[in-house]
């Protein structure tokens, strides 16, 4: 099997899984703010973009309107504005057109947000009501997105239970009408006492006639892998007729500062997202999304939050490919007299047959240029094996070292990798490690530290740490080693080049004999990367893998 070197765009070069090859290219249009910053003191001194939909040739946004930033009576409400290219925008002159309610109504604090359709026939809107304690959905509908009836069995759909994730408010994102079922998904918190205080997730939500409604019991979508909380402040969902695609407004890739993230699903239910940084950064808040259904063009309006004003972009966006990372692959002679091998089997897990290719990550280079495998196929439920697959595959000779990515057409495609010793090749025996595809929950972001037990350098054992830059860029990863006192014996840095790997070997030689654990992080706000540890019997050079905790 032959190898290729393909030449891509940056943006298709980080091999993660549900990677939206375009997503990244949001481009500003010529024209921006396309809605200047609102007036202050007004009551939409603080504006919001939530939602767009285009009728008769006419967009139509609604935006989230407060007079301030903090949690007063007199914020939350919506906003309209029409146009007929998207650019040069008109706000109602009926504004607010959706109003809190009377006092003591169950929406006397706030009514807004911007899940909205058109049927064909007329507008509708699911929005948050609160009344100063909860918060819960509310419906109405309208024949021109400006003149808003509320229906008069709100609100129509409640917040959980006491202690579930959704207890304390439910706030609509989108709502999409497939198959004949209305799904929703909202911005669900728990425990909230005031601003900050917070736990956040999205959940979701099915009805047949958009008023009664179920929800799912568990969230769709929570905070990464060893973080306690997210933020979320606004989300955007968008179907292709294929897939769900969701924008939505976080800190969780850059702590400190709300910016756009990005994920993708098959099904509206199981996300995956963009994993290593915001879509769109530099302080961008809520947007609204919508999709060209002729061209397949995604426009985007978002809130600049520094400004406050509204501005559009555009993108090719969401050409879906799925992969992981084995994050160490090897046709090489290691210490010891070892020399290892590499195999590497798929599964397809998926009702269907995908496609996917292999790419080759060199150790120690910039692998924007990843060489690429020829396209493969493989039946629903088959699997293959590639023994030795860096000879196999990719055609190469000792001595090779590096990592894989695999890239497919379904993120149900496993994989699964064993690095061994050969009879023969100068240690007793066969000896081997398995490392599996290395899915985008377990990658480690900025601000996270993981930690690699079972650290050892003596006379029997020796230990390793590999590492893997998941991002387009140039990344420091820092290893600070620690006793088993839990004493700092110093950091080492490893520099990763974009979707680069390296490996230390005899992590802690200089201090051996000894026994401790390694800990791992990025200061680069954005990195993702991925860190593995391996110790290894000295006679043998039998590997165990040590995974990040």
């Amino acid at each position: 099997m032959s190898a290729k070197t393909c030449v891509m765009v940056l943006v298709a070069m980080v091999a993660v899984p549900a990677l939206a090859v375009a997503q990244s290219e949001w481009v500003d249009g010529p024209v921006n703010p396309v809605i200047p910053p609102p007036d202050a003191g007004a009551w939409d001194g603080h504006r919001y973009a939530a939602g767009v939909v285009k009728v008769d040739g006419i967009y139509h946004l609604t935006y989230i309107g407060q007079l301030s930033s903090s949690w007063a009576g007199d914020d939350f409400q919506n906003g309209h504005a029409t146009s007929s290219d998207g650019v040069v925008w008109e706000l109602d002159p009926a504004n607010p057109v959706l109003r809190r309610g009377d006092p003591g109504a169950w929406d006397d604090v706030g009514a807004a947000l911007g899940a909205v359709i058109h049927d064909g026939t007329e507008f509708r809107l699911w929005f948050s009501g609160c009344d100063g304690q909860v918060c819960r959905v509310g419906y109405a509908t309208s024949p021109d997105g400006s003149v808003w009836t509320k229906y008069a069995g709100n609100p129509i759909l409640d917040v959980g239970d006491p202690g579930s994730f959704d207890d304390t408010f439910v706030l609509p994102g989108s709502v999409i009408l497939h198959d004949g079922v209305y799904r929703m998904w909202y911005t669900a918190g728990q425990n909230m006492v005031g601003p900050g205080d917070f736990d956040w997730r999205v959940g979701y939500a099915w009805s047949d006639d958009g008023l009664i409604w179920t929800k799912r019991p568990e969230p769709v979508l929570g905070p990464r892998p060893g973080n306690e909380g997210m933020s979320i402040i606004g989300l955007n969902v968008v179907f292709d007729g294929t897939g769900y695609h969701m924008w939505y407004a976080t800190d969780e890739d850059s702590p400190g500062a709300v910016n756009i993230a990005y994920a993708v699903s098959p099904d509206g239910i199981e996300w995956t997202r963009y994993p290593w940084k915001p879509v769109v950064g530099g302080g961008s808040g809520p947007c609204a999304v919508l999709r060209d259904q002729d061209s397949g063009e995604y426009t985007m309006w978002y809130t600049d939050q520094p400004g406050l004003s509204i501005r559009r972009a555009t993108s090719e966006c969401c050409s879906t490919v799925f992969g992981s990372f084995v994050p160490a692959a090897a046709y090489a002679a290691g210490a010891q007299g070892s020399f290892f091998r590499t195999d590497l089997d798929l599964s397809n897990a998926d009702a269907v047959a995908v496609e996917y290719e292999l790419w080759w990550l060199p150790r120690g280079e910039n692998n924007s240029e990843p060489n690429v495998s020829d396209s493969f196929s493989l039946g629903a439920g088959m699997s293959v094996r590639y023994a030795n697959v860096l000879a196999e595959v990719f055609g190469l000779e000792p001595d090779a070292l590096g990592a894989l990515a695999v890239m497919s057409t379904s993120q149900h495609l496993l994989a699964m990798s064993r690095t061994y010793n050969r009879p023969g090749d100068g240690a007793s025996g066969t000896y081997g490690q398995a490392m599996p595809g290395i899915m985008p929950a377990e990658l480690i972001h900025y601000g996270e530290r993981r930690r690699i037990l079972f650290g050892t350098e003596d006379a029997a054992m020796r230990s390793n740490i590999g590492c893997q830059n998941a991002t387009d860029r140039v990344i420091p990863i820092d290893l600070e080693l620690f006793d088993m006192e839990g004493s700092s014996l110093g950091t080492e840095r490893m520099i990763l080049p974009p979707l680069g790997n390296d490996q230390i070997n005899r992590i802690f030689g200089e201090f051996a004999p000894i026994t401790g654990y390694v800990e791992v992080s990025t200061p680069t706000e954005g990195g993702a990367f991925y860190c593995y540890g391996s110790v290894l019997d000295n006679l043998s050079s039998d590997p165990t893998t040590i995974p990040p905790m």
